[in-house]
């Protein structure tokens, strides 16, 4: 029995429905871009989420680099780490639930939530220093505020920006993907420059608020934009307590699901192990100098040359590239997985030998450039690769095993710069890179493994679909009509 699929609901052949108008996509079935305006409206949504959550944690190289020569001097490394790692940490987790609640519709309840958290997060932190002078930070309500608060709203905007945008664009989903993921990259950017020059001029109180009001201005236009695509079927939550709402035991038996969930997993935990360490790397290395805010006056004292913030900037700069550019082969393969698991392959070669052995500024800035487009790519595609393995069957889904994959993700997102730290720790600003490289090794054979299982399945439907097709004359010839 033919199907006939029009703006995202199935229609058998024979039955009649009544003709159902869909906001996304036009009367036309061979139409490739949405024309109606509320999926691009949704489009620049997305943008300004992603902006605010993966912009801020890429950010948070900045941020370290203060903490660690002028607020809070007397935290370790691993502790001052572990800011970062719960943010990614707090983004991740509780997209399961995100994720079911976006199935169910809830989109206005998860962005008011995202947009009070956030920014409550940052104006708050601003509070956490007193005047901003040497050691004045208090790095309990650090953590609390810029990583516990903070992460919770970034959580809600997550799941949220690439599962909206998927559905207003269903035959340009890679695409859609990843042009709302190039905000992490723009937020990457543009958050770490306005830190240094907001903090440096009015001191960290008075900076840190200008930037909360940033966050608070550009996620207020996502929450306005951010409207749902009504195209796609609701699922009703159903029972809130009881398991099967929020876990699907369909995704947990797909193979090749859940080794891509595992391989997405150590990339987070390896690539933020890099970003988290990379001013720091340079200025050890003796490829550039770092800027100290002296006092909280604005003054900026330091050697002539090139700054160590620079390579965090360089690097989420690039990644831009990267996000556009695997969003665009990815469209022509039809295939996410395939990209995602060549760039991490190269960015294990890149961790290995050029973050160990880099033998000068232009080599580093070099480093920082390529592995930037890299991390953009892997960074980008996770919600494209799950749009890739779930079966026809189950796209209303999506939103489901999309939150259940960050849940799972979250944990060695938690623990990955952890380890890294401990690794710097005891073996050198070396080890880090060979953390990074060794997990991407790993990520690359278990995303070809997805691939292959992927594959199988596919082969298996096929030589069902042919078996039925050849049945089929055999019971038009014995008089059956079909």
């Amino acid at each position: 029995m033919s199907t006939l699929i029009e703006s995202g609901n199935s229609v058998e052949k024979g039955q009649t429905q009544t003709p159902i108008a869909s906001p996304a996509v036009s009367a036309s079935p061979t139409t490739e871009w949405p024309r109606n305006w509320k999926a691009y409206a949704a489009l620049v949504a997305g943008f300004f989420m992603m902006f605010n959550c993966w912009g801020m944690v890429n950010a948070y190289g900045a941020f370290m680099g203060l903490y660690d020569e002028h607020l809070l001097t007397k935290s370790s490394d691993l502790q001052l780490s572990l800011v970062g790692a719960t943010e990614s940490f707090l983004l991740l987790l509780p997209s399961i639930f995100a994720g079911r609640l976006l199935d169910a519709r809830r989109h206005y309840y998860l962005g008011f939530t995202g947009f009070l958290l956030l920014f409550l997060g940052y104006f708050l932190l601003s509070f956490t220093s007193a005047q901003g002078l040497k050691d004045q930070g208090n790095y309990g309500f650090v953590w609390l505020t810029s990583g516990l608060m903070a992460g919770l709203g970034m959580t809600c905007f997550f799941t949220y920006s690439s599962h909206n945008v998927i559905q207003w664009f269903p035959r340009k989903k890679y695409i859609a993907a990843g042009i709302t993921s190039t905000g992490a990259g723009a937020g990457g950017i543009i958050y770490p420059l306005a830190f240094k020059f907001l903090v440096s001029r009015f001191g960290f109180p008075i900076g840190v608020r200008i930037m909360s009001s940033v966050v608070a201005g550009t996620t207020l236009i996502a929450f306005v934009l951010g409207a749902p695509c009504v195209d796609v079927p609701r699922r009703n939550l159903g029972r809130v307590f009881q398991i099967s709402t929020w876990i699907d035991k369909q995704a947990i038996k797909s193979r090749p699901y859940t080794l891509y969930v595992i391989a997405v997993a150590l990339v987070y935990g390896g690539f933020y192990s890099v970003a988290f360490h990379v001013t720091e790397w340079a200025e050890v290395k003796g490829f550039g100098t770092e800027d100290i805010i002296a006092g909280g006056t604005g003054e900026r004292p330091g050697n002539s040359g090139f700054r160590t913030f620079w390579f965090l900037t360089i690097m989420n700069g690039t990644s831009i590239i990267g996000r556009l550019a695997s969003a665009v082969v990815a469209t022509r393969w039809n295939n996410p997985i395939i990209v995602h698991a060549a760039t991490c392959f190269l960015a294990a070669l890149l961790a290995f030998f050029f973050w160990p052995f880099a033998p000068n500024n232009p080599a580093a800035i070099a480093f920082c450039s390529i592995f930037g487009v890299l991390g953009g790519s892997m960074l980008s595609l996770p919600a494209s690769g799950v749009a890739y393995l779930i079966p026809d069957e189950r796209q209303s889904h999506v939103g489901q095993w999309t939150g259940m994959m960050w849940s799972g993700v979250s944990i060695f997102a938690l623990v990955g710069p952890l380890i890294a730290a401990a690794l710097k720790r005891k073996f050198g600003m070396d080890a880090i890179g060979y953390w990074t490289g060794a997990t991407m090794v790993l990520t690359t054979a278990l995303f070809t493994w997805a691939i292959y299982l992927k594959r199988k399945e596919e082969v298996t439907i096929e030589g069902k679909e042919m078996k039925s097709g050849e049945q089929t004359p055999s019971s038009t010839e014995s008089g059956a009509v079909v």
